[in-house]
């Protein structure tokens, strides 16, 4: 079964927002720091893991280890025993640690939205299509109900000249992510 995208986009965004507000601690100084920087990380690796995104998941476990070892005094990168300056290294792992999971944040974010906005494109001439077959019929201020995009998208991929096209894009992501592209390249095709 694909993916969600939608969902995985908010939620991947949400834990960005999250990660910008432990950034803001780490450059106040703020004496929470490791709380905040252990919550966001559960929260990540826990999103992760109901995401079903296991490689997402183990990188930021990794990182969660990190810290974890910097918190009890030992240098991850060095893996030595810090006597002096513990709080300063402890600070520096959680930067990095801020800045690497902050990377595959991004990265996840930009990957799910190439894979809509590749979908986007390639529905656009088929909602086009199901405009002229009179599949569809664009009503100006009043968006389609999710009962009746279902309804739409199972004409497309019943009518013999739209079918190859639809199924190529349904084997790229999942139906309500297809419904929901339906929604908005309906709604800008509206005058």
């Amino acid at each position: 079964m694909l993916p969600f995208l939608h969902d995985r986009l908010r939620a991947t965004e949400a834990l960005l927002a999250t990660s910008s507000l432990v950034l803001v601690k780490h450059n106040r100084l703020d004496l929470d720091l490791p709380t905040a920087l252990t919550a966001f990380l559960d929260q990540a690796v826990a999103s992760y893991r109901a995401l079903n995104r296991t490689s997402g998941e183990n990188q930021l476990l990794a990182l969660q280890a990190e810290f974890v070892s910097a918190s009890h005094g030992v240098n991850p990168l060095t893996l030595e025993r810090v006597a002096s300056h513990r709080r300063e290294m402890q600070r520096a792992i959680a930067l990095r640690v801020l800045q690497r999971s902050a990377e595959q944040l991004r990265a996840d974010l930009q990957g799910d939205a190439k894979v809509l906005a590749d979908a986007g494109a390639q529905l656009r001439p088929i909602v086009l299509a199901a405009m002229q077959k009179g599949l569809v019929r664009p009503r100006p201020g009043k968006p389609m109900t999710q009962a009746q995009l279902d309804k739409l998208w199972r004409a497309v991929l019943s009518d013999a000249d739209l079918s190859l096209a639809a199924r190529q894009v349904a084997m790229q992501v999942s139906v309500y992510d297809i419904q929901l592209l339906l929604a908005d390249l309906i709604d800008a095709a509206t005058p």
